[in-house]
């Protein structure tokens, strides 16, 4: 697919000032996505225990469910990634939240059949987190920015995850106790997930206006999919970056169905542990802003070996035996690298197989994450059923996490740069007579 930027027939090449407003737009957008697409985990997080109650099985019984979710999210990726590359990012994130607000309403309505929410939660809410977070925003903001502004650009983006853990999730746990999931549900797909679905779709036709629509030749899109394969298959670096994401899956997963568990068995208070999550927020907002900063800066390989070891430090916190330090020091220091990781990883994708094929290479990337979230779910629902408590699970988890941090140190050798633009490169298009974008804006193609 050309990435080339062109108006669209008979339009005019918008002027400068017009194509920034619609950039800043389009990244207000991103963010006010990612904001919203938390709710479809962070709800599950804070109704796991009752939802367990509800359907009458014990914690590793209904965490199928969750562990279901974790694996289609994976499986989902690269395929939310070739729509992405192919369809265009905004578009795929409108399905996305309009099969978001379709999960949560259909398991709120058919509330009485476990069946049923597996198949609402576990497959059409996978599908919608998929859609609507990690991979199509990596691609839009590598569609929007030049390669030196995509490390703060995603990182500004993404931070709406952030910003939900201080707003939205300490919100969850107050409300939890006034209204049942069911109605919660209810509430969150149809007042929040399907306006934003139309609000996603707007933006979409928004920004395709400014150039042609993408070639849908059927050959093309087979030498697509062959051109994105090889470039991982023949980069040893994908293992090393895999098997970081499969730790950092694992974690993430960890805190979205089982921290707050984890802290009720300890007793925890409900004002400590929404603190504990609005640090979080805070941290990772800070980190994820400092990352795309610091990227430019310092090598990234170096710099995501580091968060990882930190994350395992921050993961063994938990075995601590005095809960004020063990909730708000865990909090602090994986807030530290929760979404450095992310942003890392979408750079050095990025500069490893290039803008065209970026969005299937995330993916796969993002399938071997959420096999780690996968797994997380139901080893430490098992290990929690079998010992009556988490503690070995976590060690595991902490081993994990810093073996990947050790193999992106020593596996991940630079590769020559690919061609990002699909044809020239971002300084080979400025000599071409692409015209001027705004700074730090990409002359490349906007096809959302």
């Amino acid at each position: 697919m050309s990435s080339s930027f062109s108006p669209a027939p008979g339009a005019q090449d918008p002027q400068p000032s017009s194509r920034r407003t619609l950039v800043h737009a389009l990244v207000a957008l991103g963010f006010l996505v990612m904001f919203c697409s938390t709710s479809i985990k962070s709800l599950y997080q804070v109704y796991f225990s009752e939802l367990a109650q509800h359907f009458g099985g014990s914690r590793s019984q209904f965490a199928w469910s969750g562990s279901l979710f974790m694996l289609v999210t994976g499986l989902a990726s690269p395929v939310v990634g070739w729509l992405s590359d192919r369809r265009g990012p905004l578009w795929t994130v409108a399905a996305g939240c309009l099969a978001g607000a379709v999960a949560l309403a259909g398991a709120s309505v058919f509330h009485g059949h476990l069946p049923v929410f597996m198949l609402a939660y576990g497959l059409l809410g996978a599908f919608a987190l998929a859609a609507m977070t990690y991979v199509p925003m990596g691609v839009l903001v590598d569609r929007l920015f030049d390669q030196r502004k995509t490390g703060l650009a995603y990182a500004v983006i993404t931070n709406g995850t952030s910003i939900s853990f201080i707003v939205l999730s300490p919100l969850w746990l107050w409300a939890a106790p006034q209204m049942a999931w069911e109605s919660m549900f209810l509430l969150v797909g149809g007042v929040v997930l399907l306006p934003l679905a139309l609000l996603a779709a707007l933006g979409a036709r928004r920004a395709a206006s400014l150039q042609p629509a993408p070639a849908t030749d059927p050959g093309a899109g087979a030498a697509h999919r062959s051109s994105a394969w090889s470039a991982v298959r023949r980069d040893p670096g994908f293992v090393a970056l895999g098997l970081g994401f499969f730790g950092c899956g694992a974690t993430m997963a960890f805190i979205d169905v089982h921290l707050v568990a984890f802290w009720q068995d300890l007793s925890a208070p409900r004002v400590l542990m929404g603190g504990s999550l609005s640090l979080l927020g805070v941290l990772e907002l800070i980190s994820g802003l400092l990352t795309g900063w610091l990227a430019t800066r310092v090598s990234k390989r170096g710099l995501l070996g580091a968060f990882y070891l930190m994350r395992a430090g921050a993961v063994l916190l938990l075995l601590s035996g005095v809960l004020q330090w063990q909730t708000l020091g865990f909090a602090a220091l994986f807030g530290a690298t929760y979404l450095g990781s992310v942003v890392l990883t979408s750079m050095l994708c990025l500069e490893r197989y290039g803008r065209a094929v970026k969005g299937q290479a995330f993916g796969w990337l993002f399938l071997a994450h959420q096999a780690g979230a996968f797994a997380s779910v139901q080893l430490a629902a098992q290990c929690r059923d079998l010992t009556g408590g988490y503690g070995v699970f976590i060690a595991g988890l902490a081993a994990v996490t810093a073996l990947g941090g050790v193999a992106n140190w020593l596996l991940l050798a630079p590769r020559p740069a690919p061609d990002l633009a699909g044809g020239v490169d971002d300084g080979e298009a400025g000599d071409a007579g692409v015209g001027a974008a705004p700074a730090g804006v990409s002359p490349n193609a906007v096809t959302s």
